[in-house]
């Protein structure tokens, strides 16, 4: 008989091979899992420390005087003259009349047919400017209005030129030579020379004439930047006669931006230290975050800023005044905004002593923004010293895990060699026993004959 062996020559099922190496895979597989959950730990530091930095952007616009203070330019006649605030500057009322425009002096080329086919003539062309030397152009022959005017153009000489169609008459096309400085200083005259050019002081250059508060005051350009410090007016057009009044006031609706960005930016932080503590009844646990002790210090410090009064001299000494409450249940804040408005519209100077540093001390936005600074310091602060942490116990877990993979691989080579091994042998006997089994099945067996019996 033969001797008969089920499956492989081992006997041993393949699956309880891979069950092994499974097995041995166990420690490298638990080691990644508690990177994952450290890796998690690390986004939720990150997403905590970009929110703290967007609401130290909002802090910031609401920390100084200049900060805070919004101002707006509305006029009676925009039309006129206009304006735009450009730095801190004082609230108040002005008057203004004006009485002439700034202009640039302009030269005027008598006409010819076209621009770029008929010559001008040829020689020299001076071109006088006030304080300036003379510029000279040479015209050569053969050269048409367009050419001057790029000869002009590229000399750089604090003129501009270019040619224009008047559609009047047979000999519409003109060279205008144009200051490119307005005043009355500023003077251009050409002297045609030799050529065919004969030039009309078209326009000669004035000083901007306004009255303001009665008083006469002028300037080179439709622009008075130097008038009330901080604010810049815009002259559109003259209108002698007519008095404008230009008002520099708080801009309320701008003011309240800020204010809204602020609480919406500690909203955000609130939120995300609420959201990290609230119980999961699914999951049975917590946020990432949830028994942080570095969390529970951070909202701490920032909350302790909330209860420090400010502006005890003022109408309004605290946020609930003029209409910043806290939620006690999310620690969020709520804004009444028809009661914020009405506050910075009764008393704007005491609002803003609630929220930057004056004389009353260091308002709410100063105090948090520096707390937010001392939090993310990259030195000492508690918030980057915990992701720097962090951070250290990923980069050893990924040593542990580099480690761990080799000593793996090393397993799997030695469980699948050892099997490799044993399947030899056990094939090797197998043969054996079937040489055996060959061999018996062809000798005699006991009590029977090998030949024929007589009868």
């Amino acid at each position: 008989m033969s001797v008969r062996m089920s499956g492989l020559s081992s006997g041993i099922d393949p699956k309880t091979i891979e069950a092994l190496v499974e097995a041995q895979k166990i420690p490298l597989e638990t080691a990644k899992k508690r990177r994952e959950k450290v890796v998690g730990t690390k986004k939720e530091f990150d997403s905590f420390d970009k929110t703290l930095t967007a609401f130290d952007s909002a802090l910031t616009k609401l920390k100084t005087k200049s900060d805070f203070y919004r101002l707006k330019v509305d006029s009676s006649h925009p039309d006129i003259i206009d304006g735009v605030v450009k730095s801190d500057a004082l609230a108040g009322s002005y008057e203004f009349e004006v009485r002439g425009m700034a202009r640039a002096a302009k030269e005027l080329a008598y006409g010819f047919p076209d621009k770029d086919q008929t010559s001008v003539g040829f020689g020299y062309m001076i071109v006088h400017r006030q304080d300036m030397d003379p510029m000279e152009i040479v015209v050569n022959p053969g050269s048409t209005l367009q050419d001057v005017a790029q000869q002009i153009n590229d000399a750089g000489g604090g003129v501009r030129a270019m040619v224009i169609n008047t559609k009047q008459g047979p000999e519409s096309f003109r060279l205008l030579v144009v200051s490119e400085e307005s005043g009355q200083e500023a003077r251009v005259e050409i002297d045609p020379d030799t050529t065919y050019m004969e030039f009309k002081n078209q326009v000669a250059g004035s000083n901007l004439d306004v009255l303001f508060e009665d008083v006469p005051v002028t300037d080179v350009k439709n622009q008075l930047d130097e008038l009330v410090e901080g604010v810049v007016f815009n002259i559109k057009r003259s209108e002698p006669g007519t008095r404008v009044q230009v008002s520099v006031s708080h801009d309320i609706e701008a003011t309240m931006e800020g204010i809204k960005g602020f609480v919406d930016g500690y909203n955000a932080i609130a939120q995300f230290a609420y959201d990290q503590s609230k119980f999961n009844e699914e999951t049975k646990q917590s946020g990432p975050l949830g028994g942080d002790g570095s969390l529970r210090g951070t909202m701490r410090q920032l909350q302790m800023k909330f209860q420090e009064i400010t502006n005890s001299a003022g109408k309004f000494s605290t946020l609930a005044d003029i209409g910043i409450t806290t939620d006690p249940k999310l620690g969020t804040l709520k804004m009444d905004d028809a009661k914020v408005k009405q506050s910075l519209s009764e008393d704007y100077d005491s609002v803003a002593k609630l929220f930057i540093r004056s004389t009353a001390g260091d308002g709410i936005a100063q105090r948090l923004s520096e707390a937010v600074k001392a939090i993310r310091d990259p030195a000492g602060g508690v918030l980057k010293s915990r992701i720097r942490g962090i951070e250290t116990v990923i980069k050893n877990q990924d040593r542990d895990i580099e480690k761990r993979e080799r000593q793996f691989e090393q397993q799997e080579a030695m469980i699948r060699r050892k099997f490799t091994a044993l399947e030899g042998q056990m094939a090797n006997l197998q043969a054996q026993g079937s040489y055996l089994g060959a061999k018996m099945g062809g000798m005699p067996t006991p009590g029977g004959g090998g030949g024929q019996q007589g009868g």
